[in-house]
């Protein structure tokens, strides 16, 4: 573990006096110690996301480990009762110690606590008033939902001004999901859709059953896991590669390999945690799933561009959300604007990473985020001159040619 962090625990391990207390987890032996609280709040809570778990912690915990951070369970009690738990890890980014949500490698992850029952405004505060006794400079959360009880809660915590004082619009992400468990009937939803959505869903299915043999379902073995998994991972590198984009987890194989772990852990007869579309035996379209008690999340997905023509990306989304539907469950399909989403979803919210300021230290964090708010506008004003400049060589193009049919008439 880091020497400095290590130092910086002195007066950490229990907080006198308060409903809360901060466990410091330096091995996995520390981590074990909660676990039977843990996964008995986990059966207890009515709502969380699979990567709260312990097992997708436990894993996550250990590659955190491994390269020198820290990880702390912030868990709140009333009257010894244990109320909720943060996992959060703790690294370094230059001078700052940055808390940040338990992650597979994508950073991707929701980054609330895990709760028992329902989530209420006094638990959630609780949780984040103890969140801020971590040993950290920053406290860095992602994808908070804009009107949600954590998004409130955080509203009084010290935190950049430039968050506060930069336009809505740089900051805001949209998600995009599917109220399922409203819905009595599949046919229910389905008749929500789009004719032309539900004409082409009709059309594709056809169409790739008559070029060979397909299979929709999802991996029940773990040899089949670790097949479908080297190749949704192989297949976004390929993807990323062809469009000259550095997107940082698909680089390696540490994500892969997280998802190959947490697999051998899971009941795959049960648990749809892989997806797929295969013809031939060949996957063409898959997805990695996290189940949820009422949701499944949409994690990451992918599939082969020489099917597209079969839209096996839409085929393999109506496959898991018909499984969503029928275990009663609401479709997450996460956040950031994709446009098949949109044919989708009948839920729209919006998400914004919150940071919150732990120490004077923390404000260092105003100058990283310039940067990072400078590297967005100039990343829009070129797309923006980009598009203009190509609508007026259209237009040039297309003047160019009227010229000439003029010149030819004449």
């Amino acid at each position: 573990m880091d020497t400095k962090l290590q130092n910086d625990l002195s007066e950490t391990h229990r907080v006198a006096n308060a409903p809360y207390r901060i466990h410091i987890i330096e091995t996995l032996n520390d981590l074990k110690a909660v676990r039977r609280e843990w996964e008995e709040l986990e059966a207890a809570s009515e709502e969380h996301s699979l990567c709260l778990t312990y097992r997708y912690c436990e894993l996550s915990a250990a590659r955190v480990i491994a390269k020198g951070g820290l990880v702390v369970a912030v868990m709140v009690y009333a009257h010894h009762d244990l109320l909720a738990i943060w996992p959060l890890a703790i690294h370094r980014k230059g001078m700052l110690r940055i808390a940040s949500v338990m992650t597979s490698g994508n950073i991707e992850e929701y980054g609330g606590p895990l709760i028992k029952g329902r989530a209420t405004a006094p638990v959630v505060a609780e949780c984040v008033r103890a969140a801020m006794q971590v040993p950290a400079d920053v406290l860095e959360i992602s994808f908070v939902q804009d009107g949600s009880l954590l998004q409130e809660a955080l509203e009084s915590s010290p935190q950049p001004w430039l968050l506060r004082l930069s336009p809505i619009r740089l900051n805001v992400l949209p998600g995009y999901s599917i109220g399922l468990r409203e819905f009595d009937k599949w046919e229910d939803f389905t008749d929500t859709l789009s004719p032309s959505l539900r004409r082409n869903l009709r059309r594709y299915r056809k169409g790739l059953s008559s070029i060979g043999s397909t299979e929709f379902g999802w991996c029940t073995t773990f040899d089949d896991a670790v097949a479908v998994l080297t190749w949704l991972f192989a297949n976004k590198r390929r993807w990323a590669e062809t469009r000259g984009l550095n997107t940082q987890y698909l680089m390696d194989n540490e994500v892969r390999d997280f998802f190959i772990e947490l697999a051998q852990q899971t009941d795959l007869s049960t648990v749809p945690l892989v997806t797929f579309i295969k013809v031939d035996g060949v996957p063409v379209a898959a997805s990695i799933n996290l189940v949820g008690p009422r949701t499944l999340e949409y994690w990451i997905f992918t599939y082969d561009e020489a099917y597209s023509r079969y839209s096996v990306g839409n085929l393999l989304t109506e496959f898991v959300a018909r499984w969503t539907h029928a275990n009663r469950r609401d479709f997450d399909m996460r956040v950031l604007y994709n446009e098949y989403k949109t044919y989708w979803a009948n839920r729209e919210t919006s998400h914004q990473t919150r940071c919150v300021l732990l120490s004077a230290r923390g404000r260092v964090m105003e100058i990283r985020l310039l940067f990072y708010l400078i590297s967005r506008v100039q990343r829009r004003l070129g797309k923006t001159v980009a598009s203009a400049l190509e609508k007026q060589a259209r237009l040039a193009r297309r003047l160019l040619r009227s010229r000439s049919s003029e010149a030819r008439d004449a």
